[in-house]
C-alpha cells in the first residue's frame, strides 16, 4: 500500500532556512500562526520529541539538535490547499519549550516571530525635522533593514522627538489607523482606504464554517474634534470630521457616526492634547480619529475550512448573511491553526464601517 505524502492537503510544509523539514512535519500535534493590524506576527508549533531519529536507532528525544533547531533560525510555515504552497508565516525562532506529560511522549514547542519583533530590541532618541509621518515610518524601517511600502503620508511635524522609545513602538505611533504587515518580504504600512484588491469570497455554502457579527453604537461618535493653537497664526484652532470622513469606504449602509447621531443627539468626541500646528492638520488628526471609530461599527470573527489566501489587510466578500450583514469587509486579524482533529482551520476578525439596509 503506498503512503500518503506527508503534505497531504490542509496539512502544512515546514522549512527551516530555507530546507524543507519532513520530520518536524511527521511530528507535528498542533500550530498557531497569528497575525494582527499592530505587526509582528506569531507562531507557536508543538510537535512529538520521541522516537528514532533513523531506523535502527534507538529510541530517544528526536528534535535536541542545535544542527536543526535553535534560536535565530529562520521558520517558514506554508498550506497547499489549492494546489499552489501559499506562505502564512516566515520568521525566525525567539522560544524554545518542552513538555512532559504523564500519560503522553514528551513533546517540544517552537515559538518564532516575523522580522518586524526586531524593532522591539531597538530602542533610541532621535529628532525628525520637517518630516510626515510617512517618511518617519520609512526611516525607521529602513534603518533596520528593512523593505518599507508606506502608503500613507499622515500629519506633517516641524520637529518631532522620539525619546528612548524602542522602533516598533514609534512605528506604531507614525502609522495612526494604517494596517502593518510583513509580507512577501516588504513591510507595507497602509490606510484601509487604499486597499482595492478583489474581495475574496466566501459563503457558508462553501468553507465558511461559522461567523459571528455585532454592530455596536458604544465606540461610535457622531463628531471629533480637535483643538490646538497655530503660534505662527496667535490663533485658537478648531476643527471637526463627521461621517463624511468614512462614508467613501463605505457601501450604501447606515454609518455608525449617523447612526449615533440619531440615537445620542451629542454623542461627539473632543480631543486636546494631540497638539496640532495648524488648521489642516488639526482637520487631519479630526478625520484620521473618525475614520478609527466609524471603521469598527460593524465587527465579526469567523472561522473557514483553511484559507491560506487570507491575511491582514485582505478584503472579503461574505454572503447569504441577509441584508444588514452580508457585504464586504476588511480583515484586521487572522490565525491560521492546524491540529490532528480539525485539521487546518483559518479564524479571522473583520470590521466594515456600515450596516446594510434591510431589502
Amino acid at each position: 500500500m503506498t503512503t500518503p505524502p506527508l503534505n497531504a492537503p490542509g496539512r502544512p510544509q515546514i522549512q527551516v532556512d530555507g530546507t524543507r523539514a519532513e520530520r518536524l512535519e511527521a511530528d507535528l500535534i498542533r500550530l498557531e500562526a497569528r497575525a494582527d493590524a499592530a505587526g509582528v506576527a506569531s507562531l507557536e508549533a508543538v510537535f512529538l520529541n520521541w522516537g528514532s531519529r533513523e531506523q535502527g536507532q534507538p529510541v530517544d528525544y528526536v528534535h535536541f539538535h542545535q544542527a536543526a533547531i535553535d534560536f535565530g533560525k529562520r521558520l517558514s510555515i506554508g498550506f497547499e490547499v489549492t494546489g499552489q504552497l501559499q506562505t502564512v508565516f516566515d520568521g525566525l525562532i525567539t522560544g524554545i519549550g518542552a513538555a512532559y506529560p504523564e500519560l503522553r511522549p514528551p513533546e517540544l514547542t517552537l515559538l518564532a516571530e516575523d522580522a518586524l519583533a526586531g524593532l522591539r530590541y531597538r530602542r533610541r532618541t532621535r529628532l525628525s525635522e520637517n518630516l510626515a509621518d510617512g517618511d518617519i515610518a520609512s526611516t525607521i524601517l529602513g534603518d533596520a533593514g528593512l523593505r518599507a511600502d508606506v502608503g500613507r503620508s499622515g500629519a506633517s511635524h516641524v520637529e518631532l522627538w522620539q525619546v528612548n522609545e524602542d522602533e516598533l513602538g514609534a512605528l506604531r505611533a507614525r502609522s495612526g489607523d494604517a494596517l502593518i504587515e510583513l509580507r512577501d518580504g516588504s513591510v507595507h504600512v497602509t490606510e484601509p482606504a487604499s486597499l482595492t484588491a478583489t474581495p475574496l469570497r466566501l459563503t457558508r455554502e462553501n468553507n465558511l464554517i461559522r461567523f459571528t457579527v455585532l454592530a455596536d453604537l458604544a465606540h461610535q461618535r457622531g463628531e471629533v474634534r480637535v483643538h490646538g493653537y497655530d503660534v505662527a497664526a496667535k490663533e485658537a484652532i478648531h476643527e471637526r470630521a463627521g461621517a463624511d470622513a468614512v462614508r467613501p469606504e463605505a457601501s450604501r449602509g447606515r454609518l455608525g457616526p449617523d447612526v449615533v447621531t440619531r440615537v445620542f443627539a451629542n454623542a461627539a468626541e473632543d480631543l486636546h492634547l494631540e497638539a496640532p500646528a495648524t488648521g489642516a492638520e488639526a482637520r487631519s488628526l479630526a478625520e484620521a480619529a473618525m475614520r478609527r471609530r466609524a471603521r469598527r461599527f460593524v465587527r465579526g470573527t469567523g472561522v473557514t475550512l483553511g484559507t491560506p489566501e487570507l491575511h491582514v489587510g485582505a478584503r472579503i466578500e461574505l454572503v447569504d448573511l441577509g441584508p444588514w450583514f452580508a457585504g464586504i469587509y476588511l480583515v484586521t486579524a487572522v490565525t491560521h491553526r492546524f491540529d490532528q482533529i480539525e485539521g487546518y482551520r483559518t479564524e479571522f476578525e473583520a470590521q466594515r464601517p456600515d450596516l446594510g439596509e434591510a431589502s
